[in-house]
């Protein structure tokens, strides 16, 4: 795609969504690569006629020593090519991620976040600026979509998030970015990481996407912009109804408690009265997410078949009961019995636990990467993963249960061992178990098993953490 077809593209899309107003400053967010480097290189040449200032912005993540060192020094000298001011500064990721317990993506990505609103404040920017392109948003459509989402997850990336962070290449290819780059001579950075097919993402952008394109269709990443442009349009839609429909069937608000009409319901279309029951779980929980597909469906039971007085768990401590007239959902303190349940462990994910509002995040390391197993907080474990079943899962405990606890010969009931580490009565059934179909490998957040322990052998590992809520683990 030629330069000048690709800036009018970039200009029109930045104006269809009102991403600037004369006189902004943004902050460009610039990493040093071919994307950074192309939308530094566009925002400027439209700055004039967009009537907007600009200030470069980059952080060293510290991963990559010496590369990221230059990374810094590079963007700082593009800065300097087109005598904009530039603010680098650099993050110890590596030893944030240890100290909060994150994986490496998702350390980053609260880093970088925090980075760009810090930075923005200091300089006065009212918006700042992302490279992320057509590809990016194809490939977190399709994350999504394996991970069975709905419209809002087939939305994928916004254009325009809270008013402050813009994506004008969103309906940009990276191969014309590449062009573009070639063509305007621009010189920029590779980070090789990216090119392993090691995290989720990675592989999708180079295994799943392009047997798609080969096999089945050579224009798949249009077809998926066009989706998300599609569904984005008509989810903010159907929340402008479900919005008139919620005040329709409200009967009663207050602080934890939402009170819905029953007939009003039963009356309402089905795809605005999920979002309804979302919306009301939403109120009385103070939680924008954990919210799962099967909570839902439980709730819609209550309308359309439940008895009076039927009721079902939510997350966070949050109840849905049927009354004569009306559906209440509601905070409870209540510490109720922990239902049954089993989950196919993510590896690497993370696996939500809604019956206990706990998560179990899961990543794959090499031998001595993540640390001495014998340091790690109670609520993480190190496993040899080569000695380890393809399946593995999590569930409740069960009457019977035993367990070969790290540093012991022979197994024991897990009932004794869980009176013998003090573990109260009412908390025992919230703990997680990690196991194969056969074996406890790990008693989450207590101890982890004898027979998987790291050894001189070993050289691959699962790093397991169990966390309260919906984790924020990215891959």
């Amino acid at each position: 795609m030629g330069k000048i077809s690709l800036i009018q593209r970039v200009r029109d899309y930045i104006l269809c969504h009102h991403m600037v107003t004369p006189g902004d400053k943004v902050l460009v967010a610039v990493s040093g690569g071919p994307d950074s480097i192309a939308l530094l290189h566009l925002l400027y040449l439209l700055k004039n006629e967009l009537g907007i200032s600009l200030h470069v912005a980059h952080l060293n993540h510290m991963f990559r020593g010496e590369e990221s060192e230059a990374d810094a020094v590079f963007v700082a000298e593009r800065a300097r090519h087109y005598s904009l001011p530039v603010t680098v500064e650099s993050f110890d990721v590596k030893l944030y991620r240890r100290r909060r317990r994150l994986s490496k993506q998702a350390a980053a990505r609260e880093v970088r976040y925090r980075f760009f609103l810090s930075c923005a404040a200091q300089v006065g920017a009212s918006r700042v600026a992302l490279a992320h392109h057509g590809d990016d948003q194809a490939e977190t459509m399709m994350i999504n979509f394996l991970r069975g989402t709905g419209m809002g997850g087939l939305k994928g990336i916004l254009p325009v998030r809270e008013g402050f962070y813009i994506r004008p290449f969103l309906q940009i290819r990276r191969a014309e970015i590449e062009n573009f780059c070639s063509e305007m001579d621009l010189a920029f950075r590779q980070d090789a990481s990216n090119l392993k097919p090691v995290y989720t993402r990675n592989k999708i952008r180079l295994k799943l996407m392009p047997l798609m394109e080969k096999e089945y269709n050579p224009e798949l990443i249009p077809a998926l912009l066009r989706l998300s442009e599609i569904c984005r349009a008509e989810d903010a839609y159907l929340d402008q109804l479900t919005t008139k429909a919620f005040q329709e069937v409200l009967l009663a608000v207050d602080k934890g408690h939402i009170s819905l009409c029953l007939e009003g319901l039963a009356q309402t279309p089905l795809a605005l009265l999920r979002r309804i029951l979302r919306q009301a779980w939403q109120s009385a929980s103070g939680s924008t997410g954990g919210l799962d597909f099967q909570h839902v469906e439980g709730a819609l039971s209550l309308i359309t078949g439940g008895t009076t007085g039927a009721q079902i768990d939510m997350p966070g401590h949050v109840v849905a009961v049927r009354t004569y007239t009306s559906l209440e959902i509601k905070k409870t303190s209540e510490k109720k019995g922990v239902p049954g349940y089993v989950y196919k462990l993510r590896v690497p994910g993370s696996t939500y636990i809604p019956e206990i509002d706990i998560s179990v995040d899961a990543w794959q390391c090499q031998a001595g990467e993540d640390g001495d197993p014998r340091r790690l907080p109670k609520d993480e474990a190190l496993l040899d993963l080569d000695q380890l079943p393809p399946e593995i899962y999590v569930r409740r405990r069960l009457a019977g249960d035993v367990f070969q606890p790290y540093g012991q010969t022979s197994a024991v009931k897990l009932k004794d061992f869980l009176i013998k580490q003090k573990i109260p009565r009412a908390e025992r059934d919230r703990i997680p178990l990690i196991c194969t179909p056969e074996e406890i490998i790990w008693v989450g957040g207590v101890r982890s098993g004898e027979r998987w322990k790291i050894g001189g052998r070993t050289k691959r590992m699962l790093h397991l953490k169990v966390s309260p809520g919906k984790s924020s683990f990215s891959l």
